[in-house]
């Protein structure tokens, strides 16, 4: 094994361990709000992806790597997007993930998708009313037995209605809403966010492109009833601002861009290449966000998008090495000039 594989294997390795302990403060929020039933999915998650690494990584012929966590930081993504009342389908989507998407392709390095965002994206079209309903937070749900309280659809339903939820801004970052175990608490997310950002882990190449993208487009065509069909950018402050606001805060949007859009397997390698990624994804969200009756919009936009970042960098390859030979070519023109 060459010394940049291993370097690239170690990096991984860092970064998936850090979302782990990321979902740490996510899943206490959950608990704040729904009781212990939030920590057993993660741990049922968590167990099943083990289990799936144990039984297959060996057909790869190198073993298992019991300090290879991503299998397990799948499955927490997983988690943390659900909603606390959600039954077997945490098992179903660390299976889809873990076997279906990462051993299936190669295991460790080799998945061309995000196991996360496929596994997510398959349960939730299969089973829309549990894994897109959510509890409304303050209710202690039981850890096991059938669960009997009223679910309510995400916030994002409102917003594609056309309406403003009714949500307040301390509820919106204290994660007081109905929505995901860990995409609720902005302000938690944020805060690990941070700390991915300080720790390397976070691509301003990629979030940058992506958050201009997912805030541009609903201000320049906010999809808002009180307002008409055409509005020019200036017009309507008030009412942008507020759409901006529960764009970002009360869906998968934020915890997409700190947690999912930088997964270093998945993302293009070139600098120019990730700005083209982070931009076609922020845009493939918004359509998602607009159109589609699923609340999970960037896990759906890293399905589509998913399919580029090797064509990209195999672009910025050729254009940069075709810059080159020309550049070549001016150099050594100025030598063969005749006198």
């Amino acid at each position: 094994m060459s010394n940049r594989v291993k370097i690239e294997r170690s990096e991984n390795y860092d970064y998936y361990n850090d979302l782990l302990w990321c979902s740490v403060p996510l899943i206490g929020m959950a608990w704040y709000y729904y009781g212990p039933r939030p920590v057993l999915l993660l741990l049922t998650g968590l167990l099943t992806a083990y289990l799936c690494d144990c039984a297959l990584a060996p057909l790869h012929g190198a073993g298992y790597h019991s300090h290879e966590p991503s299998s397990e930081c799948f499955a927490a993504l997983i988690v943390l997007m659900m909603p606390a009342t959600v039954p077997y389908m945490v098992v179903v989507a660390a299976v889809i993930a873990a076997v279906l998407v990462k051993e299936a392709f190669g295991g460790e390095g080799h998945y061309p998708f995000h196991p996360a965002a496929v596994g997510m994206a398959l349960v939730g079209i299969s089973w829309p009313e549990s894994v897109y309903t959510y509890p409304t937070p303050g209710n202690w749900l039981p850890v096991f037995g059938n669960i009997n309280v009223s679910l309510s659809e995400g916030m994002n339903a409102t917003l594609r209605d056309g309406g403003l939820p009714s949500a307040s801004t301390m509820n919106l970052l204290t994660g007081n809403v109905a929505g995901g175990l860990g995409i609720s608490a902005a302000l938690v997310v944020m805060a690990c966010g941070l700390f991915l950002l300080v720790r390397g882990h976070v691509k301003l190449t990629v979030l940058v492109p992506f958050l201009v993208f997912c805030i541009g487009l609903p201000w320049l065509l906010p999809q808002l009833n009180e307002l008409p069909v055409f509005s020019w950018p200036w017009e309507f402050i008030r009412q942008r601002i507020y759409l901006e606001k529960y764009v970002i805060l009360s869906g998968s949007v934020l915890f997409g861009s700190l947690f999912m859009i930088c997964e270093p397997v998945t993302m293009p390698n070139r600098t120019s290449s990730r700005i083209v990624y982070g931009a076609a994804l922020g845009i493939a969200t918004h359509a998602f966000r607009v159109f589609s009756p699923y609340e999970s919009a960037v896990c759906f936009a890293l399905l589509i998008v998913g399919a580029i970042p090797e064509w990209l960098d195999l672009i910025s390859h050729r254009t940069e090495r075709i810059r080159f030979m020309r550049k070549e070519e001016r150099r050594l023109a100025q030598f063969t000039k005749p006198e």
